[in-house]
C-alpha cells in the first residue's frame, strides 16, 4: 500500500486571489499559542509540503508545466481551447491573471515556510527534540528556496519576503534572491542530518536535496546571470568549489545511486503492467533483462533525490492535487477507449506532444540510444489502435513523451484500467484522480551530470552514458548539452538549462522547432510559433519570463513593475489559435 506522507490542513489550503504577496492564518492559530506539541510541529511542516499538491491541482498553470512547454522538447499542443499551453509556447499570456496561481500558491508556501521558522522553538524540547527542531527548520528552508527558484525562473525579480508580516515588498534583485536561496540551502545542508537516505523518512527533503538543489541554483545563476559565485546575505559567498564538495559529498555518502536499467525509472514497468506491453517485453528479449519499476509497490527509488510524492486521499476540487495530474494532462487525448491507447491511459493531451526535430537530432547523435524509445511514444510504431487527429486537437505530433504519463493496467480478464494504481495502491477507478506515481524533480543522474558540468570531467557523464550502454566520449560542453538532454528529457529540466546557456544557444534550439509536421484538426500541415513575431524575438523581448499577474502589479501600489514583453498595450497577449 502506498504511504500517506502528510495530513491536509483542514481549512487553509484555499487561497483568496485579493491580498499581494498571499498569506493566511493557521486558522486561530499564531505564534503566541502555536505549536505546543509534536503533533503541532509535524502539522505546520505538513502545511508547507501540501502547497507542492496545491500547486499542481491545477497542473497547466504550474512552473513544471510551463518549464516543459516552453523548451523545445515540447509543443504546446492540446485542444482548441488550451489556451494556456499554447500561449506558454511563444512567451504570451492568455489573459491578465494566467500566472496568478503559481504567484499566489508559491508565496503561500514561503508565508508558511518563514511562520514555521518563527515559532518552531516554542515547542517544548521534551515534545520535539533540537536535533528534529534542526531537521524541521532545514526542511522549511528548503522549501522556502525551492519557492523562490520556481518564482525566479518565471518572473525574474520578485518580492523577497521572509517573515509573516503582512507587507508590501518592491521586486528585490536576482543577486539579493540568490543569495537568499544559497543562504537558505546552505543552511539546510548544514542542519539535516548527515546519513544515508535510506536512513530518512521517505517523502521528506534530505540534506542530499539540498545539495542537489544548491547546484541547479547555482548553476543556472552563473550562467543566466553571469556571475562567478554567490554572495551570501550573511556574508561570505558560495562558490564553484563549495558545489563540487556539496555534490561530491552526495555521491559518496548519500546511498543514492543509478538503477540499474533506464526503463526501471518509469512507470510503464510497473509489474500489473509491464507483462502486456509488447515494447517492453522485446527489449527484454533482445536484452536478457528483466525489469522493474524502481518504484513498484511503493519501493523507494534509489535514484530519487528530491520528488512530490501523492496518495489514496485525491478528490475534486483542490484535493486533486493529492493525485499526480501532470500524468492525465500529459497523457495522450483521451477520447477513446483506453484499449487504444495501452499502456497508456488517456487524458487531457496538452504540452507532451514532441516535435519531429527532437527525434531526427537524437537518432543523429545517438542512433543506437535505448533512452529514445525509452522516452519518446512512437505513436505509429506503438499504437496502431490510437486515433490520432481528434477533432479539436491542435499541434498534434507523431511523437509523445513516455516520462511522465498514465499507465493503465488491463487485467486477465480483458479488463482495462485507467490506472494500474487502482488495482497495486486502491486508488479510485478515475482517471483524473487515480495517478500516484512520484513527480521526479531531482534525481542522481542529473547530480552526476551537474558534477561532470562543474568539473569538466567526463566521468561522471560516462557514468550515466554506461547505464544506457553507450561508449564513453570526451568532456566538452557540446557533449555535456547532448548528454543532459537525451538523459533528463521531458523532467522540467531543459528549459532553464537551455537559458543558463544563453540566448543563442536557447534561440537556435527553439527555432528548430519551425516547420516541424503537426496534426491541426485531424490535417497535417507545418507548426510555426503562434506569436507573428517569432521565437527568437520573444525570446529576446522577454529573456523567456511570463508576465506577473496584473492585479499584484495592481495591489502592489506601484511597488512592482511589468516584466518586459509585457508592458505594451496587447503585447504578449495571445490571439487564439
Amino acid at each position: 500500500m502506498k504511504k500517506i506522507l502528510y495530513l491536509l490542513i483542514a481549512g487553509v489550503l484555499f487561497m483568496g486571489c485579493e491580498d499581494f504577496l498571499d498569506s493566511d492564518p493557521l486558522t486561530q492559530k499564531t505564534s503566541a499559542n502555536y505549536p505546543q506539541t509534536r503533533a503541532d510541529a509535524e502539522q505546520l511542516m505538513a502545511g508547507i509540503y501540501t502547497i507542492m499538491s496545491s500547486l499542481q491541482h491545477r497542473a497547466d498553470e504550474s512552473p513544471f508545466f510551463i518549464w516543459e512547454i516552453a523548451s523545445d522538447d515540447k509543443l504546446g499542443g492540446g485542444g482548441l481551447n488550451d489556451v494556456k499551453a499554447q500561449a506558454y509556447e511563444t512567451f504570451q499570456f492568455s489573459d491578465n491573471e494566467m500566472t496568478l496561481w503559481p504567484w499566489a500558491t508559491l508565496y503561500r508556501g514561503i508565508h508558511r515556510a518563514n511562520f514555521a521558522l518563527e515559532v518552531i522553538d516554542n515547542v517544548p524540547d521534551e515534545q520535539v527534540s533540537p536535533a528534529l527542531k534542526n531537521q524541521f527548520k532545514g526542511e522549511a528552508k528548503f522549501l522556502r528556496a525551492w519557492f523562490y527558484w520556481q518564482l525566479n525562473t518565471i518572473f525574474n525579480e520578485v518580492p523577497l519576503k521572509l517573515t509573516s508580516e503582512a507587507i508590501n515588498l518592491p521586486a528585490a534583485s536576482a543577486d539579493d534572491i540568490y543569495g537568499q536561496i544559497a543562504s537558505d540551502l546552505k543552511a539546510a545542508i548544514e542542519l539535516m542530518p548527515n546519513v544515508p537516505y535510506t536512513s530518512t523518512q521517505q517523502g521528506r527533503v534530505t540534506k542530499w536535496a539540498a545539495q542537489g538543489l544548491m547546484a541547479r541554483c547555482f548553476l543556472f545563476y552563473t550562467g543566466f546571470y553571469g556571475r562567478e559565485s554567490i554572495t551570501l546575505p550573511e556574508g561570505g559567498s558560495v562558490t564553484r568549489a563549495n558545489v563540487i564538495a556539496w555534490l561530491e559529498d552526495l555521491v559518496a555518502n548519500s546511498g543514492h545511486r543509478l538503477v540499474d536499467d533506464f526503463h526501471e525509472l518509469w512507470p510503464y514497468t510497473n509489474s500489473l503492467t509491464i507483462g502486456d506491453y509488447d515494447y517492453i517485453q522485446n527489449y527484454m528479449a533482445e536484452t536478457g533483462k528483466s525489469l522493474l519499476y524502481a518504484a513498484d509497490n511503493g519501493a523507494r527509488n534509489p535514484e530519487a533525490i528530491f520528488v512530490q510524492q501523492f496518495n489514496n486521499f485525491a478528490a475534486w476540487d483542490i484535493d486533486r492535487g493529492y493525485s499526480n495530474t501532470y500524468q492525465l494532462f500529459f497523457a495522450l487525448r483521451g477520447l477513446q477507449h483506453v484499449s487504444g491507447t495501452f499502456p497508456f491511459a488517456g487524458g487531457w493531451g496538452q504540452g507532451n506532444s514532441v516535435p519531429e526535430s527532437l527525434v531526427n537530432q537524437w537518432l543523429e547523435d545517438e542512433p543506437n540510444d535505448p533512452r529514445l524509445w525509452a522516452s519518446v511514444l512512437d505513436i505509429e510504431a506503438e499504437l496502431s489502435g490510437y486515433q490520432k487527429g481528434q477533432w479539436d486537437f491542435v499541434m498534434e505530433s507523431n511523437y509523445w513523451g513516455k516520462k511522465i504519463h498514465g499507465i493503465a493496467v488491463k487485467t486477465e480478464q480483458g479488463q482495462y484500467f485507467d490506472s494500474y494504481s487502482h488495482l497495486m495502491y486502491g486508488t479510485q477507478n478515475n482517471n483524473q484522480l487515480g495517478h500516484t506515481d512520484d513527480l521526479m524533480f531531482i534525481r542522481y543522474a542529473d547530480v552526476l551530470l551537474m558534477l561532470s558540468e562543474l568539473k569538466e570531467d567526463a566521468s561522471y557523464m560516462n557514468e550515466v552514458r554506461a547505464r544506457a550502454g553507450l561508449d564513453p566520449v570526451d568532456y566538452t560542453l557540446e557533449n555535456l548539452q547532448k548528454e543532459r538532454r537525451y538523459e533528463l528529457a521531458f523532467e522540467g529540466l531543459r528549459w532553464n538549462d537551455m537559458r543558463r546557456w544563453g540566448a543563442e544557444y536557447t534561440t537556435e534550439h527553439l527555432e528548430h522547432q519551425e516547420g516541424v509536421a503537426i496534426l491541426d484538426f485531424g490535417e497535417w500541415t507545418t507548426h510555426s510559433a503562434l506569436h507573428p513575431s517569432g521565437y527568437t524575438a520573444r525570446y529576446n523581448a522577454t529573456q523567456g519570463f511570463f508576465p506577473i499577474p496584473f492585479s499584484q502589479i495592481r495591489l502592489s501600489e506601484g511597488l512592482l513593475e511589468q516584466n518586459a514583453g509585457y508592458t505594451e498595450g496587447g503585447l504578449g497577449l495571445y490571439q487564439g489559435y
